[in-house]
């Protein structure tokens, strides 16, 4: 799911806000330029010369980036740094608890999907364009094929290309692939339903629905099948968007009931944005077919129902990347690449794996949930037992602490839940939070700063338009 909201103690918003306005000051210095990368003429030969190893990092997402960064930000000795290279087919991190503001145009996607290579300048971390495709534990090499259209593939150090791409060497590697949509073999489901899951499929259906918040001409049915994070937060965030223009979302779930691993306070609140908002819901009632224009669905008491649906959004369960099958690492029976308690891949002491790929549980035997918040954590502990796999020292298991959630409920509004209870908001406070947070834990000081300070210019723009009179629902609206 992807729940994946990473949270900080609501106690700590105003020292958020603080932070963001402290970094703005050496922004300018921190915005350096990529250092340039070395060429072909630098050989694993000449590279291993300097006693700096190899670190390999697939997938660009929140284990990835953040295990990147945070190798860098490690004590090592004098020149024992590691070359650091993070492999991703996309070219932008996505912070993708806000996807759905992106659908819906209330923030812009350099605020929550930069580009890698801006994130990464000045990090000394390495960036590849393209899919890892295969890796060679015996010879220590990740092979890469580059994206498409590439005007001219960074290559890291060591790196040999061949007419298949890059072979790139590695010592130690950490895997975190993340997952992407499963459609459950519901037939028509891949063909004509839309997935929600990635940068791409949030602009799909932003340019789908855009034509509809622009005017009233007729109904239009929406379907979105998934009832955890994942579907009651995007059909939140389109109610409040699209209702007023004449759109009917219904949320299919089949389970008895909405966000069933969420916190009682945070369903309460979601239940009731949907409901205001005209949100019909259909529990305990599975998809058996996707059609043209219709949906087929059937009840817990065996009914047949066809649904009307001139466009059904799937937002019904995640699958692995299929990498980890290709790669020939043990996998647990939905695909997940096996880990200990220090996510060392099983059978493999130079490969670590987090995520939504690896089937990783944390020194209590408890799996840690399909979020941002434990990727992130996961990364911290990824980063440092490489250093221990590269330096011979102890390595740290792993162990997940459930800091709290927050939903995205539409524009200006969400919940936050956090502290065991002791925190709870809700409405414009719990969104100015949750925003003031997610800017704090952006990847970088750099990107903290910029994203911070054009959420706060939003915040005061919506608190000026709400003091005038008749000055819009909303302010500071981008859509």
């Amino acid at each position: 799911a992807m729940g994946r909201r990473a949270l900080l103690p609501g106690s700590l918003l105003l020292g958020s806000l603080q932070a963001v306005s402290a970094v703005l000051r050496p922004l300018g210095s921190a915005m350096r330029v990529m250092p340039t990368i070395p060429r072909l003429g630098h050989m694993r030969m000449a590279a291993d010369s300097l006693g700096r190893p190899d670190v390999c990092i697939v997938g660009g997402g929140f284990g990835g980036l953040y295990t990147a960064l945070k190798l860098g930000a490690l004590g090592w000795e004098e020149g024992c740094a590691p070359r650091v290279t993070l492999i991703d087919r996309s070219d932008r991190f996505v912070f993708l608890p806000m996807l759905y503001e992106i659908t819906t145009g209330t923030v812009s996607c350099w605020e929550v999907a930069p580009r890698f290579e801006e994130l990464l300048a000045g990090s000394g971390v390495n960036f590849v364009h393209g899919d890892a495709t295969a890796i060679d534990t015996e010879s220590g090499l990740i092979s890469v094929r580059p994206a498409p259209k590439p005007a001219a593939p960074a290559k890291a150090a060591g790196a040999v290309t061949s007419a298949s791409g890059l072979s790139l060497p590695y010592d130690h590697a950490v895997l975190s692939m993340g997952a992407g949509p499963s459609f459950g073999g519901v037939p028509g489901a891949a063909e004509l339903a839309m997935p929600f899951y990635s940068l791409d499929d949030a602009l799909a259906l932003r340019k789908k629905l855009l034509p509809l918040s622009r005017s009233s001409a007729g109904r239009f049915e929406l379907a979105i099948v998934g009832g955890s994070y994942v579907g009651v937060e995007l059909a939140a965030n389109l109610a409040d968007w699209l209702t007023p223009h004449g759109v009917q979302i219904t949320l299919v779930h089949r389970s008895e009931a909405l966000l069933s691993t969420s916190e009682e306070f945070s369903r309460m609140v979601a239940q009731s944005r949907l409901e205001s908002r005209g949100v019909r819901v259909l529990l305990e009632t599975s998809v058996q077919s996707v059609l043209p224009g219709q949906l087929s669905l059937k009840s817990s008491s065996s009914e047949d129902i066809s649904l009307d649906a001139d466009l059904v959004v799937w937002c019904a369960g995640t699958k692995p990347s299929s990498l980890a099958h290709e790669l020939g690492l043990p996998l647990d029976p939905r695909g997940r690449i096996r880990t200990d308690a220090f996510l060392a891949v099983d059978g493999a002491a130079n490969l670590h794996a987090l995520g939504d790929v690896a089937a990783a549980t944390d020194a209590n035997g408890a799996a840690p949930p399909s979020t941002a918040q434990a990727a992130m954590q996961q990364a911290d502990y990824a980063a440092w037992n490489t250093r221990a796999a590269l330096q011979g020292t102890k390595p740290l298991p792993f162990r997940y602490t459930a800091l709290g959630e927050m939903l995205s409920l539409g524009d200006n509004d969400g919940s936050v839940a956090a502290l065991a209870g002791l925190v709870r908001l809700q409405g414009p406070l719990a969104s100015a939070s949750r925003r003031a947070i997610y800017a704090a834990r952006m990847p970088t000081v750099a990107q903290a700063a910029k994203v911070g300070a054009s959420w706060a210019l939003d915040v005061a723009m919506a608190a000026a338009r709400a003091a005038i009179p008749d000055g819009g629902r909303g302010g500071g609206k981008r859509r």
